[in-house]
């Protein structure tokens, strides 16, 4: 188990520390070594995953557990769906150690290389009325409490239903059951409309149809209604290959030379925003598109950002996303503020850096006692920011819709970005006690909570860090690789 000081950096690059140490036990033994020695010494544990949280949430001054080793497949009952996997199993990594097996998630979010554990930590989710967050389809955890026991939790109670949504808090997660869904493909349709007519439409169209989302353009004064649909197919359609080709064809170099075109653009919108708006939107909505007409594995299509993610995490498009869980019933109230918001500021010649508003959708749950969407029914709206790009003409109007979404008992999303550090939130929460309790009972001494509040002191990219983006043109490593995906289907 290695155990040396290193600078840490999460995958959105705007999260920095420097841990005591960061430590990588290759088993449960090493797990209870760890959490044992802790107790000793008076240390203070905090684990991580894929590092995709844009916030505070695993930052500590002490002792960081990368949890990476253990990824194991435990088993697999295809016939009650169920599957257990130790916390340091990738997304991308279940997905194809279950594709063959006949079994998906029924719903997922953007990004694969998120782990297990951290992702219903965080109470990550897609888009649909129908199914929940990733954290709904968790059946039993086996958790290294701060007493040093191992034990797992699989009593429909208050202890597994905090575990379920546990930001990191509970203990060191160790391995998660979950339920899936019998593998399937979808069709996916983007149109096109007003923006207030997207503004009525889309609750009523995400309770008709299993996965819908919106993308609302400010600045074109437009909606895009996404609709994903279950298809009886066995083999990817030209559209989904055509996708994939557009980005895994080009080479590195033509990929920092297109993210170079992106980062000035983005300096121009920022000083010239009145002149460049229109074409910056219609550049945003052409993304937003490109994945219309595909029909592909459920996976694939719910990972939309997997061909671009050689570019997302670049520095010089180090786009962040703040987001608020609403209840639905509000929603189109809402948008229709956000509008006379944004026009209201337009008027004084302040956008916003990165045009969009993406709503995504969960139903109410009572598995959890923190999920994003504890017992309502929930719309995630969320606004983007590009932190490559001086951001200080825009805090005032990212600040003033974060108040906005407050006004509306918005929940800030566990993982995400955020300005206001106001905790008002937790009144959001009708069983936010619960989960205290279940906290106090599990670590009473705070070994797993680092003193510092998650949402405290993020950067606000008041300044373009040139430095920092002059240096990674010239790192490779700065690009990922895109995915060869070697379940059955390619």
């Amino acid at each position: 188990m290695s155990a040396q000081p290193q600078r840490f950096e999460n995958a959105w690059k705007n999260v920095a520390f420097t841990p005591d140490r960061v430590v990588t036990p290759a088993g449960i033994d090493e797990v209870v070594d760890l959490v044992n020695a802790a107790r000793t010494e008076g240390r203070r544990l905090k684990a991580y995953g894929g590092r995709h949280s844009m916030n505070h949430v695993f930052r500590t001054a002490d002792t960081l557990v990368d949890l990476r080793k253990l990824n194991g497949v435990l088993s697999v009952d295809r016939n009650a769906g169920t599957v257990e996997v130790e916390a340091g199993l990738t997304i991308g990594d279940a997905i194809e150690a279950f594709e063959p097996e006949g079994l998906a998630f029924p719903s997922l979010g953007s990004w694969h290389t998120q782990s297990i554990a951290g992702a219903i930590a965080t109470s990550t989710h897609g888009s649909s009325l129908f199914y929940g967050s990733l954290s709904e389809l968790v059946n039993a955890v086996e958790v290294v409490r701060a007493d040093g026991a191992v034990v797992r939790y699989e009593a429909e109670d208050d202890t597994l239903k905090a575990l379920r949504a546990h930001l990191g808090l509970l203990g060191l997660v160790t391995k998660v059951e979950l339920t899936l869904t019998p593998s399937f493909w979808l069709a996916c349709r983007v149109e096109s409309l007003p923006d207030t007519e997207g503004f009525e439409r889309i609750v009523e169209t995400a309770r008709a149809h299993e996965y819908a989302n919106l993308l609302w353009l400010p600045y074109l004064e437009e909606s895009a209604i996404r609709v994903l649909d279950r298809v009886d197919a066995t083999e990817r359609n030209a559209a989904s290959i055509a996708l994939e080709a557009q980005f895994r064809e080009p080479s590195v170099f033509r990929h920092r030379l297109q993210d170079i075109g992106v980062f000035a653009l983005g300096h121009v919108n920022v000083r010239r925003p009145r002149l460049m708006g229109g074409y910056y939107n219609r550049q945003v909505r052409a993304a937003f598109y490109d994945d219309d007409g595909v029909v592909d594995r459920s996976y694939r299509v719910f990972l939309y950002d997997q061909y671009r993610e050689p570019t997302e995490n670049h520095r010089l498009r180090m786009i962040m996303n703040v987001e608020y869980a609403v209840d639905v019933a509000r929603l189109a109230e809402l948008l229709h503020a956000m509008k006379r918001l944004v026009a209201e500021w337009r008027q004084r010649g302040v956008y916003l850096n990165y045009p969009r508003v993406h709503v995504r959708f969960a139903p109410a749950s009572d598995r959890t006692l923190v999920g994003l969407n504890a017992d309502r029914d929930t719309a995630y709206v969320g606004i983007y920011i590009v932190g490559s790009i001086r951001h200080r003409t825009q805090i005032p109007l990212a600040e003033a819709i974060e108040d906005l979404f407050v006004a509306f008992d918005g929940r800030p999303h566990w993982g995400k970005y955020r300005y206001r550090t106001t905790r008002s939130f937790e009144g959001t929460y009708p069983n936010w006690a619960r989960f205290e309790a279940v906290r106090q009972a599990m670590d009473p001494d705070g070994m797993f909570a680092d003193g510092s509040a998650m949402f405290t002191d993020l950067n606000r990219f008041e300044r373009t860090p040139w430095g920092a983006i002059l240096r990674s043109l010239f790192d490779r490593d700065e690009y990922q690789p895109i995915r060869q995906w070697r379940s059955a289907g390619g």
